[in-house]
């Protein structure tokens, strides 16, 4: 599906690699993860309904806490139950919003995660809360199309090397 990188060297060899094909799945994987925090805000703003959100929360506060911070995330919990492990989804988030920002969406889904509050206040933050996850779905498939610049510099090394 993501076919191959192929360049000719000097001498006639032929380089072949794949093309990003684990840099797209990542931006994917973390496409697929910020929708689905999404469909569980929209469940929450539209019926009131916590049930998807109960289980996406935990995963999206741990997850964006490891891309924010990386010394409290290698102490939290496993990593299988986060989504921003890879240089590329970590990357993705940086690129789109700073610290701060990250740090503040962490304590906007925490306060979420309670059931105790205003549910018009939790509406507004549920809403913050998907324009967040949109932003990052959307440049997560963008960046999906797009050759990752860390391949390129791999290849550019190996093509010049030879």
């Amino acid at each position: 599906m993501f076919g191959n990188l192929t360049a000719r060297l000097k001498d006639g060899e032929e380089l072949s690699m794949p093309y990003a094909s684990d840099s797209r799945s990542q931006y994917v994987s973390l496409a697929l993860f910020s929708r689905q925090i999404i469909d569980a805000l929209l469940e929450l703003v539209r019926t009131g309904s916590r049930v998807k959100l109960s289980k996406a929360l935990p995963n999206a506060i741990e997850s964006l806490q490891a891309a924010t911070d990386s010394r409290s995330a290698a102490l939290s919990s496993s990593a299988a139950t986060r989504i921003a492990t890879s240089y590329d989804q970590v990357r993705t988030i940086d690129e789109l919003f700073p610290e701060d920002s990250r740090r503040e969406m962490i304590e906007t889904l925490r306060s979420l995660y309670t059931e105790g509050a205003d549910p018009a206040i939790q509406r507004d933050r549920a809403i913050k809360a998907m324009d967040f996850f949109y932003k990052i779905e959307n440049r997560a498939l963008l960046n999906s199309r797009q050759r990752s610049p860390r391949t390129s510099r791999v290849t550019h090394r190996r093509c010049r090397v030879r």
